[in-house]
C-alpha cells in the first residue's frame, strides 16, 4: 500500500542526467539529508553517490538491472514502487497503470488517478496512475499522495525540444512523449533545480527554475 499522507514538506524527483555527475560534495551531502525519489537508471553511473529515500520502476526493461538485489541503496529505501500489472517482487508496492498509454497526464491531468484511492490500497481493476511518459512524473504523482507538497526536479535533462538523455550512448536522443507539453502538466507544482536548467522558463521550457545551491541553502 502507498504510505498515504504519511510525509510532508519537500522532495526531489531525481532523473538520470549527466548533470548529476557535476554535483559538488557539499551538494551531495545536503541532498542525502533530503527526501529523494529516484528511479530510471541513475545507478548505472559509475560513482553514483546519491541515496534514494524512495525508488520507482516504471518500465519493465529496467528490472533485470535493478531488481536482482545488487544495489544495496535501493534495497534500503523506505519504500519501493513497481508500476505494472504484474505482481511485484517481494518488498515492492505495486501500482497499476492503464493498459493504454493514451491514458496519460496530457490528456487526463497529472493528478486525480491516485488521490483518494490509496487509503484502502490499490485496486487492480481501477487503474490509478496516469502515464507521465517519464519516471519523474510517475514519481511526482506518488509523492503527492504520500503527502509531500513541494517538488523539485533534479537531473532531468529533457530539453524543450523533446529530448532526453540516453545514458547508454552518452548523448541526447528524441523520445516519444518526453516533451515540453508533458512537463507543462506539472508547471504549477514542479520547480526545476537541475544544473543548467534545460526545462526552465528562461530556456523556453515550462518550469520555474531555482538554483540548486539556493534551494539547499548553500549559496554564499
Amino acid at each position: 500500500m502507498i504510505p498515504y499522507a504519511k510525509y510532508s514538506g519537500r522532495i526531489f524527483l531525481v532523473g538520470n542526467g549527466p548533470s548529476l555527475l557535476s554535483l559538488t560534495e557539499a551538494q551531495i551531502g545536503a541532498l542525502n539529508r533530503e527526501y529523494l525519489f529516484m528511479g530510471s537508471r541513475y545507478f548505472e553511473w559509475k560513482g553514483a553517490t546519491l541515496t534514494p529515500s524512495f525508488y520507482i520502476v516504471s518500465e519493465r526493461r529496467q528490472t533485470v538491472d535493478f531488481l536482482d538485489g545488487r544495489h544495496a541503496a535501493i534495497r534500503a529505501a523506505e519504500a519501493r514502487f513497481w508500476v505494472d500489472w504484474q505482481p511485484p517482487p517481494d518488498g515492492w508496492v505495486r501500482i497499476p497503470h492503464p493498459p493504454s498509454e493514451a491514458h496519460n497526464v496530457t490528456n487526463f491531468g497529472l493528478f486525480g488517478g491516485l488521490e483518494g484511492q490509496c487509503q484502502d490500497g490499490v485496486d487492480p481493476g481501477h487503474p490509478h496512475l496516469h502515464h507521465g511518459k517519464c519516471t519523474p512524473l510517475a514519481a511526482l504523482q506518488v509523492a503527492k499522495v504520500m503527502g509531500f507538497t513541494t517538488f523539485y526536479a533534479l537531473g532531468c535533462e529533457s530539453t524543450p525540444a523533446g529530448e532526453v538523455y540516453d545514458l547508454n550512448r552518452h548523448r541526447s536522443m528524441h523520445a516519444n512523449g518526453i516533451e515540453r507539453g508533458v512537463f507543462a502538466t506539472a508547471k504549477d507544482v514542479l520547480v526545476d533545480c537541475t544544473p543548467g536548467g534545460m526545462l526552465a522558463l528562461e530556456r523556453g521550457g515550462p518550469l520555474r527554475y531555482a538554483p540548486l545551491d539556493d534551494v539547499l541553502g548553500l549559496a554564499a
